[in-house]
This record gives structure tokens, C-alpha cells and sequence, in this order.
């Protein structure tokens, strides 16, 4: 089989973007569009695993590593592994969207497109081997997010939210374009190869010039562009409003699977481009991890909405993953991977159980959850899963990929860099610090009695992704770590070169 059918699994987004448009002309069963959306990311998911893990399976002979296209796509480890987790994400969206939207739900047909749009912007985004295609495939995720979080124009909340993600992120977009500008200007190149041999080049000696200065300006901007989209302090102000008045399974997408592309961005730019020039910019990122984890979980404790909660919480989050990038070795960015790809599945988790929870009537306050265990032992479990994972408590996948996060910049610390400890510090004492604010909504799940009627029906599709995350967080990824943290050392290894 030929190399180019590793992007099959984008060409099927695609023809499924332009399938459900037309199956809106020729069919009014609405269970048609999120028929063809799951079908499709299944297929999408088989195909990713199959080609690049099992490529005996697809008579595939893999005698490389890294293929590159044009120049502007890279198929890697790092690339397949998390084009995995974004189509997961957007496949577990997909069928909570089912139970969250009832068949009156205008504009479905619009709503699944937008779904797998989202989703073939972050493939691109993973794939990308240049700073247009980085950009392009940032947009075309972004775009179709914006549409989304405003899906229900009737609530004002949703529209709010979407008006200032659309602004934020049209003001992100235009200041990582500036920095890329700036690169091109000094480098007079657009590939991450390319801009990386330049980097060195000045290192060394072999290109004349001091563009320190410009340098540095043009990290900032790249930063902070990039810093809008992972939500890390202090371009972290539009998340709490958005994941509050987004449609809870959008909230899931974002804090799950474009979190996790925004840090796809963050190490292909400072981590392989950039690198050789890491004194412009590790300093920054490590004051940034710092504020990012402490702001994140002192303004989670006073929240009473589970969604702002969880979104500060989210942003603390980003700054745990934050610390490994300043410490540069491969043994602190696979758990830096690690970490990332555990994340999307505890935060996505807790938010199918928030999204759930606030689908049945019973809202989105800590009160709603107030003997959630009474009413669904299942739901309850899950999200004290999530929750614990998300503190790193044994023998949770968050303790592992945490370990191993902060185990891998330790050493980094001690062997030179050794401000890098203060950071480890820091995650530390902000992991022991959220444990309150997480036990405080299991305190309401298990210690109180429920409000109202017990006599409520939570959706079969919804209990049966519960039931996977707990299985993956609690049993899966703890008995397999060392083949999955196996996965993300040949991540980190694709990554840096």
C-alpha cells in the first residue's frame, strides 16, 4: 500500500463533511448525520491504529520512521498518536451530542459538520511541518469551534461565549501570525526543519547577525497567540465564560481535544523549531507554567458552576504540562505527552458527566451534584475517577503521566537547569492545593441527599462512555503504562528529531 493512504482517515472527514450536507437535502432523519459522523471517526480511529501501529494488517511495509509530504506534512509517532486521541474525542462528542441534542434540535446537520471540520483541523495541526500549515490547520478548527460554542442562538450565554471566543481568537491568530512573520523575516524560512537549521546556524557562527532581540519578540508573539488556545495565565480569561456557555459536549471538545492541539502547536514551535534557541524563551514559559498552575487552582476553589470550575482547573492543568517544555530533554516532554493525552480523557470525561448531569434538568451548580451517587452509582463513579486522576491520587492514570511529567523535569532540574526544580515545586504543592476543590464535589456526589425526585434517567450512551473512561483511567492505562508511556517516548523522540 502506498505511503500517501497514512492521510485516508482525513479524506474521510472530508467526504463525510460533504456527505452530511447532502444527506440534509435527501433525508429528514436526523439520526442520519450523527449516524454518518460516528461511522466515519470509527473508521478514521480503525485506520490510524491499523496503519501506523499494525501496518502488517493493511499490507502496509512500513521501512520508516517519519514520512514527509511536500514538505508541509509530517507523518510520525507524534503525529498518529495524537490524531488518535482527537478523533476519540470527537467520536465521544459525537455520541453524547445524540443524547444532549433532542430530535427538535435545529441545525443538526450544520452542528456534525462543524464536529468533524473541528476535527480535521486538528489532524492538519498535528501533521504540519510548517508554520502555514501549523496555522492553517489551527484556523480551520478554530473556525468551526467559534460556530459551535454559539450553536444555540437562543441562549444567551452560548452566544456570548461564542462572540468572545470568536474575538480571542481572532486577536490569538493575528498575534502568532505576527511572531511567524517575524521568523520568516529573519529566517527566510516557513519549515520547522528549515527554521531550525537557521537557529543552529546562528549558534554556530555560520550565519552572521545578532537577531536575538527580534528573536524574542517573535516567541513572544507565537506565545501568546499559542498561550490563547491551551488557556495558560495570562491569556486564560476567555475559558471560564466559554466552557460556561458553550453547549456541554463543545466544552468537552475544547477542554479535551483542542487543549490538546494547542500543546501539539506549543512543541512542534519551542521544542523542535525553536530549540536552539531556547534561552529567548524557556524563562517565559517557565514563569508562565508557574502563574498558569497557581492562578488556576486558587480561582477554582471559590467557583460554584462545575464548568468555571473545571475550566480553571483546566488551566492549571496546561501549566503542569507547561514545565516540561523549558526543561528540553526527551525524558520530561514523554511525560509531558503522556500527561496531555491522559488529560483529554479525564477532563472529556468529567464533562460528558457534567454535560449529562445538566441534560437531565438538574443544572450545572455544585447542587446539582448533591446525591449524584444515589441517582446513578455510575456517573458518580466516573467523575470521582476523573477527579482523582486529575489530582494525580494513585493508582489513577493522572498519578502516572504526572510522575513521569514531573519526574522527567526534576532531572533536568538537577542535572543543570536548576531553577527547573522551583517549577516541580510549584506542581507539587498546586497538585495537594485542587485536592480540595475536587473532594468538595465528591463530598456532594456521595455525602449529601438529592434534591427533588430520585427518579431520573440518565442516557444508555452516556453510561456506557462512563463506564470506558472508568475502565481506561482506572484499570487500562495503570496496568499498561509501561507500553503506553513506551508510545509517548517514541512521540517525544519523533518530535525532537
Amino acid at each position: 500500500m502506498d505511503s500517501s493512504s497514512l492521510f485516508l482517515p482525513e479524506i474521510l472527514l472530508i467526504a463525510s463533511i460533504m456527505a452530511i450536507p447532502a444527506l440534509h437535502i435527501f433525508t429528514e432523519n436526523r439520526r442520519s448525520y450523527s449516524i454518518c459522523s460516528n461511522v466515519s471517526l470509527v473508521g478514521a480511529f480503525i485506520f490510524l491504529v491499523l496503519s501506523w501501529y499494525y501496518p502488517d494488517s493493511l499490507s502496509m511495509d512500513r521501512d520508516v520512521s517519519t514520512y514527509i509530504f511536500y514538505d508541509h506534512f509530517k507523518v510520525d509517532a507524534f503525529s498518529q498518536l495524537f490524531k488518535i486521541v482527537f478523533v476519540l474525542t470527537a467520536l465521544i462528542v459525537s455520541l453524547v451530542s445524540t443524547s444532549y441534542f433532542d430530535e427538535s434540535e435545529p441545525h443538526q446537520p450544520e452542528y456534525f459538520t462543524l464536529l468533524l471540520s473541528s476535527t480535521l483541523g486538528m489532524m492538519v495541526t498535528a501533521s504540519a511541518n510548517d508554520f502555514l500549515t501549523l496555522f492553517v490547520g489551527i484556523e480551520i478548527s478554530a473556525f468551526s469551534s467559534y460556530a459551535m460554542v454559539a450553536f444555540r442562538k437562543k441562549d444567551d450565554k452560548s452566544t456570548e461565549a461564542g462572540a468572545k471566543y470568536l474575538l480571542i481568537g481572532a486577536f490569538s491568530s493575528a498575534l502568532t501570525l505576527y511572531g511567524i512573520s517575524l521568523i520568516y523575516a529573519i529566517t527566510g524560512f516557513l519549515t520547522f526543519d528549515g527554521v531550525n537549521s537557521f537557529m543552529d546556524g546562528i549558534n554556530n557562527g555560520v550565519v552572521d547577525g545578532d537577531f536575538s532581540e527580534v528573536i524574542f519578540i517573535s516567541c513572544l508573539f507565537i506565545m501568546a497567540g499559542l498561550g490563547f488556545k491551551i488557556a495558560v495565565v495570562p491569556f486564560h480569561a476567555w475559558a471560564p465564560d466559554v466552557y460556561e456557555g458553550a453547549p456541554t459536549p463543545v466544552t468537552t471538545l475544547l477542554a479535551a481535544a483542542s487543549k490538546a492541539m494547542g500543546f501539539v502547536a506549543v512543541f512542534r514551535v519551542f521544542v523542535f523549531a525553536l530549540d536552539s534557541v531556547y534561552e529567548e524563551w524557556e524563562l517565559i514559559l517557565g514563569i508562565i507554567a508557574l502563574a498558569s498552575m497557581t492562578v488556576g487552582n486558587l480561582a477554582a476553589i471559590s467557583q460554584n458552576d462545575i464548568g468555571r470550575m473545571l475550566a480553571y482547573s483546566s488551566i492549571a492543568q496546561a501549566g503542569y504540562i507547561m514545565i516540561a517544555i523549558p526543561a528540553l530533554t526527551s525524558e520530561a516532554m514523554s511525560g509531558a505527552i503522556a500527561h496531555t493525552l491522559v488529560h483529554a480523557f479525564m477532563k472529556g470525561g468529567a464533562f460528558v458527566v457534567v454535560g449529562c448531569v445538566g441534560a437531565v434538568g438538574l443544572g450545572y451548580s455544585l447542587d446539582s451534584y448533591k446525591g449524584l451517587a444515589k441517582r446513578s452509582q455510575l456517573l458518580a463513579l466516573a467523575m470521582t475517577v476523573c477527579l482523582l486522576s486529575l489530582v494525580g491520587i494513585p493508582p489513577f492514570a493522572g498519578f502516572i503521566s504526572k510522575f513521569f511529567l514531573f519526574y522527567g523535569t526534576l532531572k533536568a532540574g538537577m542535572a543543570g537547569n536548576s531553577w527547573l526544580i522551583i517549577l516541580v515545586i510549584g506542581g507539587v504543592l498546586n497538585s495537594a492545593l485542587s485536592l480540595y476543590y475536587y473532594l468538595k464535589i465528591m463530598r456532594y456526589m456521595y455525602l449529601y441527599d438529592p434534591e427533588g425526585s430520585e427518579d431520573i434517567e440518565f442516557p444508555n450512551t452516556v453510561r456506557y462512555i462512563s463506564l470506558g473512561v472508568i475502565l481506561l483511567l482506572a484499570v487500562f492505562f495503570p496496568l499498561y503504562w509501561e507500553s503506553l508511556f513506551e508510545l509517548c517516548k517514541e512521540a517525544s523522540a519523533a518530535l525532537m528529531g
